[in-house]
């Protein structure tokens, strides 16, 4: 029986987030939402909402929030559902771990890069992978206790870009940073470019120039203010950029941030303000794109924590009906157990008395025909005696 009462606007967004994503979030027709509604149906979530609500108040209630924007920001989502993005102190704690464990992955895959040791590479990008496989793709075949009841929920963290725009990414960024490192020497140390015959931006890589810089610290020790971290530590960090985009190493999006932001006090450090802008522009819609990814992964956190509470609470129903079919099979099998005595005990009482009185019967007609023997008997002995 369908409900009367409207669905719940947050029931409505969780189940129909997937299905209004993309190009689908910008429908606004009535007629489309309804199809795009229908087509749908085979998703469990929403062939549940449909089910147990009229499917005409579903795509209007679909097409308020489709109107309101709802569905194309997960910013406006939290905004509007702020109980569906609530993360447990467990689950930040959890989060924190994930991305530290990730930070020294990254570290290390790194190192490996630069020392050359290619099967240590291969190593610790495979432990990598097998740590985003294992939060990220858990859906495809996680490998977690099949305890009834007691299944972990996977991790979604920490959070990883597709490595094809990481890459794509880290490449734009390794140019960025040649080019002004260039523009730089031409203005302020031609004799590098004299010395390595470096003519354009294209003549030498990013990790070359950072051992240049790393060799006239003392000539960049005026700007290392304006960089807020030691210029050591700087300089590494963007040779790292080169490293990893060469290396195709995959690293967590909280880690490309940082490079990016150590790309910016680099060209901040070259007095590069042209740049800067670019990188910073770049950083942000990184930081947006991270951001709409974590929110999202909230989302599903808390669509699965709704799908198993009514998991748990369909579990308990059917252990209660279990429960109470165990407790009939003893209470009829003790009710049948009782019934067979019962016949039995009348069947034994009905048998017992027929045969003493056959016995009786017996014994009687025995001594009747005793008695008449010897009545002959004396009627034959007291003729013997007349005659």
């Amino acid at each position: 029986m369908k409900n009367k009462n409207p669905p719940d606007e947050r029931v409505v967004y969780l189940a129909l987030k997937n299905v209004f994503k993309g190009a689908n979030a910008e429908v606004r027709q009535l007629k489309v939402v309804r199809k795009l509604i229908t087509k749908s149906q085979n998703d469990a979530d929403v062939a549940d909402l449909i089910n147990a609500h009229n499917i005409d108040t579903v795509c209007s209630l679909a097409r308020t929030l489709l109107t309101e924007g709802i569905f194309e920001s997960t910013l406006k989502a939290k905004i509007r559902f702020p109980e569906v993005f609530d993360v447990s102190p467990a689950q930040s704690a959890e989060r924190e771990a994930s991305e530290a464990e990730a930070a020294i992955n990254d570290a290390n895959a790194i190192a490996g890069a630069v020392q050359g040791y290619s099967e240590d590479v291969q190593n610790l990008i495979s432990r990598a992978d097998v740590a985003e496989t294992e939060s990220v793709e858990t859906c495809h075949n996680p490998k977690l206790p099949a305890a009834r009841g007691t299944r972990a929920i996977p991790s979604l963290f920490p959070i990883y870009l597709p490595l094809r725009t990481q890459h794509r990414i880290l490449t734009n960024v390794q140019n960025i940073l040649e080019d002004a490192c260039f523009d730089f020497g031409q203005r302020d140390m031609p004799d590098i470019l004299k010395k390595n015959r470096w003519d354009c931006s294209e003549a030498a890589e990013l990790n070359l120039w950072v051992a240049e810089f790393l060799q006239r610290q003392n000539e960049l020790s005026s700007r290392v203010e304006d960089i807020g971290q030691p210029l050591t530590k700087l300089l590494r960090s963007v040779a790292d950029i080169r490293h990893t985009a060469v290396h195709r190493i995959r690293i967590s999006a909280r880690g490309l941030e940082q490079f990016l932001l150590n790309a910016e006090s680099f060209v901040t450090l070259l007095g590069d303000t042209t740049r800067l802008k670019s990188l910073t522009e770049l950083r942000r819609n990184i930081q947006q794109a991270t951001e709409e990814l974590e929110r999202n992964k909230h989302v599903l956190s808390s669509k699965l924590r709704e799908t198993r509470k009514r998991l748990a609470a369909q579990r308990a129903e059917l252990d209660r009906i279990e429960e109470i079919a165990i407790s009939d099979m003893l209470r009829e099998d003790s009710e049948y157990q009782a019934f067979a005595g019962k016949n039995l005990e009348a069947t034994v009482s009905s048998e017992v008395p027929t045969s003493v009185a056959a016995v009786k019967e017996d014994e009687g007609s025995s001594n009747l025909d005793d008695v008449d023997t010897i009545e002959d008997d004396s009627r034959s002995n007291q003729s013997i005696v007349v005659s």
